[in-house]
């Protein structure tokens, strides 16, 4: 798994950059850079509390700008109601006249 480094912009004016609330819960999102390639990352703080999430969100930011993040693989198989059907395959029609 490659090793990515986020891309953050920081708008000093705005206190809650990167941060927003979801149903009551903090939630934060980054880019991270990787292999020519990018991943928006969404992460819930689990906290209720504005300042809480601002802390842990300085904490998390500072700590991924030192060591980066290793990036996890998106290879999940697909269910068999999303594969496509072969061309030559038949398919069950209902006619409502």
């Amino acid at each position: 798994m490659p090793i990515g480094y986020p891309s953050i912009r920081v708008d000093e004016s705005n206190p809650r950059h990167h941060l927003w609330c979801n149903n009551g819960t903090w939630w934060m999102h980054y880019t991270i850079h990787f292999d020519c390639r990018k991943r928006r990352i969404r992460r819930s703080l689990r906290t209720r509390s504005l300042d809480v999430a601002i802390h842990r969100r300085d904490e998390l930011l500072a700590e991924l700008a030192g060591r980066g993040e290793t990036v996890p693989e998106r290879c999940m198989p697909r269910p068999a109601a999303c594969v496509p059907m072969r061309p030559d395959a038949t398919r069950d029609v209902l006619l409502i006249v």
